[in-house]
């Protein structure tokens, strides 16, 4: 369909040549977007918070997490997602995140890094019209050079592997269980 511009009050706007419903009212909708909360304990820390923004099929996650204990820890990290709905009540978000672990006495400080990415499923039942349970596996890949603050941040059994004498990856499949709100 060819787009023309219309006079209209207010100014000019774009809109549909053939009748069809105008694309200032649909960027509209997809700039206002959805906001989405999710809790979850997962293999690698047991809370975990994420804000999903999303105006349709796809999504940007932020998300962070603590492990409380001996070696106390948090993480931060970004991603990108997608939806899908299978069902009035059933839907599967996918999505690959990055971010970091530190440890919550001297974050920030000695002589290495890490990353953590991960690779998400999760499957999700909407219990009501705002809250949903959702559970799934994940693919983790932790990638750690320098001095690490950890041996490990899972509970699960690793692959490691050495490229490096001070490089180190362990990879490992996991799960996580949580609340979408």
């Amino acid at each position: 369909m060819a787009s023309r511009l219309m006079p209209v009050a207010g100014g000019p706007r774009l809109a549909q040549a053939a009748g069809g419903p105008d694309t200032a009212a649909t960027s509209r909708a997809l700039r206002k977007g959805k906001v989405h909360v999710e809790l979850w304990a997962s293999d690698i820390q047991v809370t975990n918070l994420a804000v999903k923004f999303g105006g349709g099929p796809f999504y940007l996650t932020l998300l962070s997490g603590f492990e409380p204990g001996r070696d106390a820890r948090f993480s931060f990290g970004a991603g990108l997602g997608g939806h899908l709905t299978l069902g009035h009540r059933l839907w599967v978000d996918g999505d690959v995140t990055g971010g970091a672990v530190q440890p919550v006495q001297k974050p920030l400080e000695g002589d290495g890094g890490n990353v953590l990415g991960q690779a998400r499923l999760m499957l999700g039942f909407q219990v009501l019209p705002r809250l949903a349970v959702f559970a799934g596996p994940t693919y983790n890949l932790w990638f750690v050079w320098g001095q690490p603050d950890f041996d490990s941040i899972t509970r699960i059994s690793v692959s490691e592997s050495q490229p490096e004498p001070d490089r180190r990856i362990q990879h490992w499949p996991g799960l996580q269980v949580g609340l979408h709100i």
